[in-house]
């Protein structure tokens, strides 16, 4: 049992680090990197970015019970594969080099693709926990994940962002696509090999018949969902908002090496706010890592007054250092206020809610000016904190949490 035990953090931290280092080239700076090099127009770059959250958000709604068939374990394995398939679809962009209507909806079609299957891995990653490894390590674990995760995508931005000096970016990211390609298909066969600590058919078989009187009116009247429907929603739209931070440079006048340079900037800021996180989790409830991670996005307005780039990229990491806080206190937090009769429609939900934020920031931001984006974005970033500060419910875990410690 402990070898197993063993043996699956060391598959999970590890496929998640090669994970994250994989959809680097899917989404975030380098992705958008790409399609300004390429010669996409800011408009279609933000259209790009809602299509694909809107993909995310309809297939965690559609799939919401999608890890409760079958072998949860084998199902993100199955998924992780099929999405560093898709990776390679991306190639003729990089030889084509057209911006016209056709490139445009291959890169539609191929992101799409992608975004289903990344969004039905989100829904087994709330699963797959309760059988690979003891919950109550679920912080610690994911902390240490984080840690790897941030140094692994330090090193790619590092990298990406030192050839990108020297060599053409476009063919810089045929190969990028390619490598991410492989180590996303690398990522699915480790997650294949983690091994379940209990008889999964058992639980699936004592389970049906609790399935059953888990209604989704029931999710929705707990105190855990109507409290922090909001809450979960404007967290979303922040974090939309920083997603297309790289966008926002290039309208500020940065060139590709800032943007790619943000790639590094955010593992090293990931990186100091996971290790903190870790130490501190079992000291300091959640819900005030969460507040002071809001609090730090309060600083997006002023990327407007910073002309420059090192003072631009600092205030990035800042920003970057508070979202991670709020990433990983969030999913920590839901584990003691949410009933574990209710934790998989519930987290499928709250995706729901926060990547709809994420698609509606985006939305809005091909039709109103950038500086009300980042205005509202700040505010709404705010409110969600207090929110979760506040809430009776995550209040009142305290307790459970303090008993645990």
């Amino acid at each position: 049992m402990k070898s197993n035990v063993l043996k699956n953090k060391i598959l999970f931290v590890v496929a998640c680090a090669l994970r994250s280092a994989a959809l680097l080239c899917a989404t975030g700076s380098l992705m958008q990197t790409f399609l300004s090099v390429l010669g996409f127009s800011a408009s279609e770059i933000y259209i790009h970015s809602s299509v694909l959250q809107a993909a995310n958000v309809l297939t965690i709604l559609l799939g919401a019970r999608f890890a409760d068939r079958g072998s949860p374990i084998r199902r993100a394995a199955f998924t992780g594969l099929l999405t560093g398939v898709f990776f390679f679809a991306y190639l003729p962009l990089c030889i084509a080099r057209s911006t016209g209507m056709g490139a445009f909806a291959l890169l539609l079609a191929v992101s799409i693709a992608q975004a289903v299957f990344v969004a039905l891995h989100t829904v087994c990653d709330y699963k797959v926990p309760y059988f690979i490894f003891k919950i109550e390590e679920y912080g610690g674990v994911t902390a240490l994940s984080g840690i790897v995760i941030a140094g692994v995508t330090f090193a790619v931005g590092a990298l990406v962002t030192a050839l990108s000096t020297r060599f053409d970016y476009i063919a810089l990211m045929l190969f990028g696509f390619c490598i991410a390609g492989l180590l996303m298909l690398a990522s699915g066969v480790l997650e294949a090999r983690l091994r379940s600590l209990i008889d999964m058919e058992a639980v699936q078989e004592d389970g049906k018949d609790e399935k059953k009187h888990v209604r989704l009116l029931d999710v929705f009247r707990h105190p855990a969902f109507s409290s922090l429907l909001l809450a979960h929603l404007f967290r979303g739209f922040t974090g939309g908002v920083i997603t297309v931070l790289a966008t926002v440079a290039f309208e500020l006048g940065f060139n590709e090496t800032v943007t790619s340079a943000m790639v590094s900037v955010s593992s090293v800021a990931m990186l100091t706010a996971c290790t903190l996180y870790g130490l501190s989790a079992r000291h300091i409830h959640p819900r005030f890592v969460i507040f002071v991670g809001c609090l730090l996005t309060l600083l997006l307005p002023t990327v407007f007054i910073i002309k420059n780039p090192i003072l631009f990229l600092a205030v990035y990491a800042a920003i970057f250092f508070g979202r991670t806080l709020v990433d990983y206190a969030v999913p920590t937090a839901m584990v003691y206020v949410v009933p574990v009769e209710i934790a998989g429609p519930y987290n499928a939900w709250r995706m729901v809610l926060n990547n709809g934020g994420m698609l509606l920031s985006t939305a809005v931001a091909v039709f109103i000016p950038t500086a009300a984006l980042i205005w509202v974005a700040a505010a709404l970033s705010l409110a969600a904190g207090l929110f979760y500060l506040l809430a009776r419910v995550m209040r009142k875990s305290s307790l459970r949490i303090s008993e645990q410690i």
